[in-house]
């Protein structure tokens, strides 16, 4: 019996012995086939990687030649006729600036961005864009003063936005007279690019925007807008906001609509009022006294003549 199941094992083994020996040249073939893939593929990769490497170092080569080079020191800008000569070289020369840029540099123009709106003579920077080789095209908003805030004998320029302006950067008034903001109140006196955190003050400029943008401001010559008395209490009850023309009428204004004053009118209707005393007062108000805008029905009080 054991003769018998050794010879069934030795005949199993040749058998095993017989196809391994038939599939030996396929493995082998299928060998030295993946060993000629690898070989194929490792050089791919150092091909790749060779153009890649010689991509950048060709790249950076071309790039750091002078050619695209920007330098800051060669911006142009034209000073309109309401700034000084000092505002256009601040302007070229803004604090924060590298000497030199690349036209290639990651982000240039986000830094370009923030370095101008940084600066208290731009209120916004609309864009920059690159031009090759090596120019930088930009567009933004300056800064301009509308009024000086008077207070405490001492007077500050500010802008449209209720921000605190340098004086020396502009030619203010253009012509004529200034127009100011009359307030008495005693809050911290903003650094240059800040805005005033005064709710009286940002009254005071949302009714001069307001006269401008209807032009009416130069028409009736207005002088000054004085918030000190917003919510003061009177014997006349609360005065608000009062207008002074170059000839000394006063405007009795009040509040603005928004102040959640009981039936304040809204400043059409009050300007509305306004421009119907003119009418048939002269529109510079010469010969009255003060016109009371804040009613249905405009009070005035003309000045007496003998």
């Amino acid at each position: 019996m054991k003769k018998f199941f050794k010879n069934q094992y030795d005949k199993v083994i040749d058998r095993v012995k017989a196809k391994i020996e038939t599939v030996k040249p396929y493995i082998e073939n299928m060998r030295k086939r993946s060993i000629l893939l690898l070989l194929k593929l490792a050089l791919v990769v150092i091909v790749v990687f060779s153009i890649i490497w010689l991509g950048k170092f060709g790249w950076k080569r071309l790039i750091d030649q002078d050619i695209f080079v920007v330098s800051p020191a060669t911006f142009s800008f034209e000073p309109p006729d309401w700034a000084t000569d000092e505002f256009a070289h601040e302007i070229n020369n803004i604090h924060g600036l590298k000497d030199k840029y690349n036209i290639f540099e990651r982000d240039l123009t986000k830094q370009i961005v923030d370095v101008y709106e940084s600066s208290p003579l731009i209120s916004k920077v609309n864009y920059v864009q690159r031009e090759l080789p090596n120019r930088l095209k930009m567009k933004f908003e300056l800064r301009r003063p509308v009024a000086i805030v008077k207070r405490k004998r001492k007077k500050y320029m500010i802008d449209k936005d209720c921000v605190r302006l340098p004086k020396k950067y502009y030619n203010y008034p253009e012509e004529g007279d200034p127009i100011y903001i009359i307030s008495r109140k005693s809050v911290k006196v903003p650094r240059y690019g800040e805005k005033w955190k005064d709710r009286s003050i940002e009254d005071g400029i949302d009714l001069l925007n307001f006269l401008r943008h209807n032009k009416v401001d130069k028409l009736l010559k207005i002088v000054s807008i004085d918030v000190s008395k917003i919510g003061d209490r009177h014997k006349d009850g609360k005065i608000g906001v009062e207008l002074w023309t170059k000839d000394g009428a006063k405007i009795k204004w009040g509040f603005s609509a928004q102040s959640g004053q009981v039936n304040e009118l809204s400043n059409y209707e009050k300007l509305q009022n306004l421009l119907s005393v003119a009418m048939e007062a002269g529109a510079d108000l010469e010969n009255v006294e003060y016109v009371d805008v804040r009613w249905k029905e405009p009070l005035a009080k003309r000045i007496s003549t003998r």
